[in-house]
């Protein structure tokens, strides 16, 4: 095929300008430092930049992400830690009420300190984060979980409750990974595990067999309702018996002893299940006779049978009740009855078999009670404002100090629990920070210019370029003479 010199000088032309485009290309990925001008630099190497470019972007989200849940665990675990730091103070305010030695200091102080305490719990509780949500509001965080329901006369909190959600919050981190971040405040603050409930106070009422539903601190008030004596003694109940006997129990666990002294009826001794004796004559139509345990009947000695010397079998009815007598509850003396609470509906089972008189009980739900109901009941035994005795106050202020270390060991397994899952995601924040390093570096292997060799090519493709500008003047420098002497006309 013959070769003009048209296509010589095309030939030529397209060498310049191929030689210029890749020199142009080298002295672009070495000033840019990208050798991936353009896809057609690399298109298998740009597919893949492309791809690791996405990835890239994952892993920065879920390092947002995890930055963000590690930041509400830690607050999580901050404010648990002053929480358990507040109810280590608040025990040893129960433990100096009830063996109060400090010079200066009174159960009316101490109280005060406990109210203060517990106020300063409402805040832990109601504790924001930095975007304004609440952090124990679990998934209706943006709710005041925790309010004031009522108060005394004097503006102390005699109720708070819960209004957040009873379901935990879960922050998802990543598509395998997922923290509780916002707990529900019935978990941190409210019922843990329930356990024997326990009855304080002189009535001898005790726990059922059943299982109550009822939480918290209650109380059990035994009343009395109507005492009858068997026959042949000529002894009744006095006038004030149905409002003002304390006396409980089916017949025969009550005995009342008449003595009559003078033979006629007119006079002699009566005594109250082993009591002190207590001078009655006919005339006594109320007579009040104490027992042993503090238990008083009074009674009617107008008719005492002439010469009658002997024990009376007595029946003392009662009911129970533990909404402040809405609603009571006849006594059957029985292993179990069931006691509801018309307020709430909470069921107590009570043991009736061995109550003996009328009173108020003090019932502890052990293990039931939240924060808030154990220190406002705290607060207020430590002021004593149920006219409890020394002994009965003790014995609630050690069942309240119990309470207060059960819920003291639930927060502490919150605080372990969120601190596990902190550390889980430092763990998988470490993980993912390698995997976007390695990524990254990949990435830099496919788009950076090797310099060093880089440089030699473009030395390489400038001798080229050079080599083809002269072929191309030594084309264009022929004449009809060169062809002539070449013999190519």
């Amino acid at each position: 095929m013959r070769v003009s010199s048209e296509i010589q000088y095309q030939q030529s032309l397209l060498n310049i300008q191929s030689n210029y485009a890749k020199l142009t290309t080298l002295q672009n990925q070495i000033s840019s430092g990208s050798k991936l001008q353009s896809a057609s630099d690399g298109p298998t190497a740009m597919a893949q930049v492309m791809q690791n470019n996405v990835q890239d972007a994952d892993f920065t989200n879920d390092l947002g992400m995890i930055q963000d849940a590690t930041g509400k665990l830690q607050s999580s675990v901050d404010t648990l830690t002053n929480v358990q730091d507040l109810l280590t103070s608040v025990k040893n305010l129960a433990l100096q009420a009830n063996n109060v030695t400090t010079p200066g200091t009174t159960n009316a102080t101490l109280a005060t300190q406990v109210n203060s305490d517990l106020n300063q719990l409402l805040q832990y509780a109601n504790q924001t984060l930095p975007d304004g949500t609440y952090l124990f509001g679990g998934t209706a965080s943006t709710k005041v979980p925790f309010s004031v329901a009522a108060t005394d006369s004097s503006g102390q909190p005699t109720k708070i409750v819960y209004n957040g959600s009873q379901q935990n919050s879960e922050e998802i981190v990543s598509q395998t990974v997922s923290a509780t971040t916002q707990l529900s405040g019935k978990e941190v603050f409210q019922s843990s595990s329930r356990a024997a409930t326990v009855y304080t106070g002189a009535t001898g009422a005790a726990a059922g067999t059943g299982t109550d539903s009822a939480s918290g601190q209650g109380t059990l008030i035994v009343s009395h309702l109507l005492t009858t004596y068997a026959g042949g003694s000529g002894v009744s109940a006095g006038s004030s018996s149905a409002a003002s006997d304390t006396v409980i129990g089916p017949a025969g666990a009550n005995s009342l002893v008449v003595n009559d002294t003078s033979g006629t009826g007119t006079s002699g001794t009566v005594s109250l299940n082993g009591g002190p004796a207590v001078p009655f004559t006919n005339l006594d139509a109320n007579l009040a006779v104490t027992g042993p345990a503090g238990e008083v009947a009074y009674v009617n000695t107008t008719a005492i049978s002439p010469g009658f010397d002997g024990s009376v079998s007595m029946t003392a009815t009662g009911s129970l009740s533990t909404d402040g007598g809405a609603t009571t509850t006849p006594i059957d003396f029985s292993g179990n009855q069931i006691v509801t609470n018309s307020s709430t509906g909470s069921i107590t089972n009570v043991n009736s078999s061995n109550i003996r008189q009328a009173g108020t009980d003090q019932v502890d739900y052990q293990g039931t009670s939240d924060l808030f109901q154990t220190l406002i009941a705290l607060r207020d035994t430590i002021a004593n404002t149920q006219g409890l005795s020394a002994t009965d106050r003790s014995t609630l202020l050690q069942q309240q100090i119990a309470d207060i270390d059960r819920s003291t060991n639930n927060v502490a397994n919150v605080v372990g629990s969120q601190s596990v899952q902190s550390q889980s995601l430092s763990n998988f924040k470490d993980q993912i920070t390698q995997l976007q390093l390695d990524l990254n570096q990949s990435t830099s292997n496919l788009q950076s210019t090797d310099t060093a060799s880089a440089i030699v090519d473009l030395q390489q493709q400038m001798n080229l370029y050079q080599a083809s500008l002269q072929v191309a003047t030594q084309i264009n420098s022929m004449t009809l003479m060169n062809f002539m002497g070449t013999g190519t006309l």
